[in-house]
């Protein structure tokens, strides 16, 4: 039986460019790094949460819901969109 030897998925280090630590460099002190760009009409299999609430909240998520004609998780994103496109306006 022959062992497996694990290959490293980091370039060695006599492997490492100054363009990569250049960008390394920038991502650790906040700067910019190449993003791809995300779809908001893509399906919902990202994430997933269990968000507790307590009677007084989910009431309020119902009269939310039934004001706006929503299902009470559609109502969940669309005020989590408006509030935050509200914060960053301000």
């Amino acid at each position: 039986m022959a062992i497996k030897k694990r290959e490293h998925a980091q370039p060695a280090a006599k492997d490492i460019t100054t363009d990569m630590v250049e960008k390394f460099a920038a991502a650790a002190d906040g700067g910019s790094v190449k993003t791809s760009v995300v779809n908001p009409s893509a399906i919902r299999d990202y994430k997933a949460m269990r968000v507790p609430f307590n009677q007084f909240e989910y009431e309020q998520l119902e009269i939310g819901a039934t004001i706006t004609g929503r299902s009470k998780l559609n109502f969940i994103r669309f005020a989590i969109l408006k509030l935050v496109k509200e914060l960053q306006e301000k």
